[in-house]
């Protein structure tokens, strides 16, 4: 009876009484202001939201946790690479997984943050990393070689493909990939990093029920200024930036090349090379050999920046002195295929060194090893494509086997598909649920107003009911003619109209119609 009375007074407390937003302090000084009555009223609607939230709070939770690319090791640091390993201090050595962790990968940071203030604890607590890791063991010529590939997506300007794009004030780029390759000979260990990341300006692509929405650059933005943060920190950290920059060079994606090419020139580092490809245009028609252009053309940048090597005794034979750093719109599709071809070249450099391969024999030779390493790089782009974009990659038949087919083409189609409805009308919980489990967002016990609830106006079920009936009634009204054809045909030309008019009003308010964020409103999503 109590419940039923409270409900009742709960739907006729005037919104003069109840606030959506208030600071704490504002908050207790409305609280003083309450009746005892208003009071019991606002503090039963403020546990009825908390409990239908944490319930919402615990999918997103659970969301984040059933997602696949979670990896963890007790004994060796997933986080770093295996140059990184090498240059560090016997203090290092002796620190804990947590505390010697590369914090941009480590995804489980916030739920550890009180373990980390107690350091008799810290060898319970490990560090988790994102991304993909697959390890094989090889022959080739009768010998025997670990080979792994480790993909590391940092936790920072994490989040979905639409609405996480660009820099933000930091300099942290959206998508930021480490990708290591590593061999394992006889004692001896090679490695070759790639990285991958979002065009570093400040940049949108909000989805609007649009299959390809229109990208818009921040005019107002100090655009120097992230980039700079932003390429700072990588050559502090990888040494020399030889970019590839896959995107198209006309249509919607050319302003993002162009302004990419212009603060490259503005910047004026020695430490930093531009490269210009236009993937779709250099390859339309399914001519895939022409990547080799490509790979002419950086063939000695990469002979300069070189891979890490150590031999049997840990000598380092020689350093990695910087990083090819590619992407395309997604920093998905394209860009996986150029950094599998490019790390298939560094491998065939590090085999032969190492004695595994002989003079003159080639890697795509090895028919065995060969479809090993396809199969490897074509599962690394559906992991990251996966969690950033929500479907497989695109052009992994290509990756698998070397060749463009049609029946890629058909599966590109139909993840291309999937893609376009995950975009629109699920990503806004699946990045709701990333700031969550991240600590972008904190849930706030005394918070008087659901974060989750937004209000939709009278377009979001009026117009798609309208559509929806307007197309049913001109279907009935073709397989059920009237007295004359000219009555059928005005009965469908009405409905026709009514439906397709419907439509392109949908579209014109499509921002209104799909999922978008609600917990985290700031410049992730501007």
């Amino acid at each position: 009876m109590w419940k039923l009375v409270m409900m009742e007074q709960m739907m006729y407390l005037p919104l003069t009484v109840y606030p959506q937003r208030l600071h704490s302090q504002s908050r207790k000084m409305f609280l003083l202001q309450l009746s005892q009555d208003q009071y019991l009223v606002y503090w039963v609607q403020s546990i009825w939201w908390q409990l239908q939230d944490n319930k919402t709070f615990l999918a997103m939770l659970n969301h984040v946790l059933s997602m696949d690319g979670f990896y963890f090791s007790t004994t060796y640091d997933l986080t770093h690479t295996l140059q990184r390993l090498s240059n560090t201090s016997p203090e290092f050595q002796e620190m804990s997984l947590l505390e010697r962790a590369d914090q941009r990968f480590v995804w489980n940071g916030h739920l550890l943050r009180e373990l980390s203030a107690q350091p008799e604890v810290h060898r319970f607590a490990l560090p988790v990393l994102h991304g993909f890791i697959t390890m094989h063991s090889c022959s080739v010529n009768g010998k025997y070689f670990d080979w792994i590939l480790i993909s590391r997506r940092s936790c920072f300007r994490a989040g979905v493909r639409y609405y996480v794009r660009g820099i933000d004030s930091e300099g942290h780029a959206a998508n930021f990939v480490e990708t290591e390759q590593i061999v394992h000979y006889s004692g001896s260990r090679a490695s070759f990093v790639q990285t991958r990341g979002s065009i570093p300006v400040f940049w949108s692509q909000r989805p609007n029920l649009k299959y390809k929405p229109l990208p818009q650059i921040n005019k107002v933005a100090n655009h120097m200024d992230g980039f700079q943060r932003h390429f700072d920190s990588q050559v502090i950290i990888y040494g020399k930036q030889v970019i590839i920059n896959l995107v198209n060079q006309k249509g919607s994606e050319k302003p993002l090349e162009q302004a990419f090419a212009t603060m490259v020139s503005s910047l004026g580092s020695g430490m930093i090379r531009y490269i210009a490809f236009d993937f779709h245009k250099e390859c339309r028609n399914m001519r895939w050999d022409r990547l080799s252009i490509l790979l002419d053309q950086v063939a000695e940048m990469q002979d300069e920046l070189s891979y890490f090597l150590v031999d049997s005794s840990g000598k380092v034979v020689t350093n990695q002195e910087g990083v090819f750093r590619s992407n395309c719109m997604d920093c998905l599709d394209r860009t996986n295929v150029i950094q599998s071809l490019l790390a298939r070249r560094s491998l065939q450099a590090q085999l032969q060194r190492l004695g595994v391969l002989h003079v003159g024999q080639k890697l795509e030779e090895q028919d065995e090893f060969e479809k090993i390493y396809k199969n490897a790089w074509a599962d690394n782009a559906n992991a990251c494509a996966k969690q950033y974009a929500g479907t497989g990659a695109l052009k992994t038949d290509f990756t698998r086997t070397g060749k463009r087919t049609q029946l890629g083409l058909i599966m590109d189609g139909l993840n291309s598909l999937i893609r376009y409805y995950k975009n629109n009308f699920s990503d806004g919980f699946r990045q709701d649920s990333i700031d969550l489990f991240l600590g972008n967002y904190s849930v706030d016990e005394l918070e008087s107003h659901s974060p989750l609830s937004v209000p939709r106006d009278w377009k979001f079920l009026a117009l798609p009911i309208i559509m929806v009936v307007a197309f049913s009634m001109c279907i009935i009204c073709l397989l059920m003619a009237g007295d004359t054809w000219t009555e059928t045909l005005a009965y469908v030309l009405f409905w026709g109209v009514a439906s397709i008019g419907t439509f392109f009003i949908i579209l014109y308010n499509g921002k209104d119609f799909v999922d978008a964020p609600r917990l985290v409103q700031k410049e992730k999503i501007d």
